[in-house]
């Protein structure tokens, strides 16, 4: 029987054939040369850009500090195009790399909206991806069917920071009670969704998540995220001054930012013990991170961090798995599983260095468990 790695590195191979037979050179050319062909996925996905730029001018929001304006474009690649980026990257599996929308624009903006469908879309049709997508705006009826039909399984996350100040932290923005609304329209279309209580702003969010996480709960919601907050030195003047504690922001970052472009965390554990406690006493599940929910709106399983294991029973690949997808690769290895972890060892100068980083993604991401490869 061939392993379940063996099975979808080939099926990543015929995607990629398909893709090169029916697109034009030049498509292919702009795809490769694109950043989705290459870059590695973070912890929560491979982040995937509708566009680029966003009108909304949220005050903590870290974009406008990366070189990102204040007007959203529409990402250049068309949906065939930007699937073809992601067959081709090495760090993306076919069926499991999470995938994640909604980190440097708003996607379901009028200028955007419909791209971001047509990528949900064709990315759910030949990658087969769990996609999720976090949005501040107002999924509407229409909106929620489309979504629904294009990906029956797909994580919606509705970010809400304040009820009370969202009027002054996001001057853009629809109300949060117009964003709980969209999301009890995506729940009652089939989909999962759950409050992306992001991000944590000391001093205010320990006050309304109570209200909060009662209000979700009604209409549906399913679980809550809870995300710390990153400053720069121009946001951290910018909710200063709208009346937020820069002094307990400071004293919980322990560092000021200098440099204008700079990130620092704020330290904000104990509030998400706070909201941990609220919300299993409401019926909520908390989740760690963003990407639980992922896994768990595609009944999937993994266990690849201290969080975990999430969703489904994890079961761990058996040597002979292993072993069979190092011979496909024509790599020599000696492989010992040991719990959850796989231990895998080859001999120096048997593969580059720079592929063993890509060989250790690769096959964590299709048995979402840890491998450590040791050359010796």
């Amino acid at each position: 029987m061939v392993s379940e790695a063996v099975k979808l590195y080939e099926l990543k191979k015929e995607i990629i054939e398909e893709l090169e037979s029916i697109l034009p050179r030049s498509s292919l050319l702009k795809a490769r040369r694109d950043p989705h062909s290459r870059r590695k996925p973070r912890p929560c996905g491979i982040t995937i850009h509708p566009g680029h730029g966003c009108p909304l001018k949220c005050l903590y929001c870290y974009i406008y500090d990366m070189s990102f304006p204040d007007r959203v474009t529409s990402y250049p690649l068309n949906p065939l195009e930007i699937v073809y980026a992601l067959a081709i990257n090495p760090y993306v599996v076919p069926t499991k790399t999470l995938a994640a929308i909604g980190s440097v624009t708003e996607p379901f903006l009028p200028e955007v909206k419909d791209r971001t469908i047509s990528y949900i879309k064709e990315i759910s049709k030949w990658l087969q991806l769990p996609v999720q997508v976090s949005t501040k705006m107002v999924i509407t009826h229409e909106l929620a069917r489309k979504l629904s039909f294009v990906h029956p399984q797909l994580s919606v996350l509705i970010s809400i920071t304040s009820l009370k100040m969202h009027k002054v932290l996001e001057p853009l923005a629809p109300s949060p009670e117009l964003r709980i609304y969209g999301g009890k329209e995506a729940a009652e279309s089939g989909l999962r969704v759950d409050l992306f209580l992001r991000p944590i702003i000391p001093g205010l969010t320990e006050n309304e998540v109570h209200d909060l996480l009662k209000l979700v709960k009604i209409n549906k919601f399913k679980g809550v995220v809870a995300g710390s907050l990153r400053v720069t030195k121009r946001i951290l003047e910018k909710l200063g001054g709208v009346g937020v504690s820069i002094e307990e922001l400071i004293e919980r970052a322990g560092r000021v930012p200098i440099k204008g472009k700079k990130q620092v965390s704020i330290r904000s554990d104990d509030i998400k013990l706070l909201i941990k406690t609220i919300a299993r006493r409401e019926g909520l599940e908390y989740l760690q991170s963003a990407c639980a929910a992922n896994i768990l709106a595609h009944k999937m399983s993994c266990g690849l961090c201290k969080f975990g294991p999430c969703g489904n029973v994890l079961k761990s690949p058996s040597e002979k798995d292993i072993l069979d997808f190092f011979e496909y690769v024509g790599i020599k290895v000696n492989v010992n599983v040991v719990g959850r972890v796989t231990k895998v060892t080859m001999r120096k100068n048997t593969v580059r260095e720079r592929n063993i980083d890509w060989l250790k993604k690769f096959l964590e991401d299709v048995y979402k468990l840890p491998f450590v490869i040791k050359l010796i």
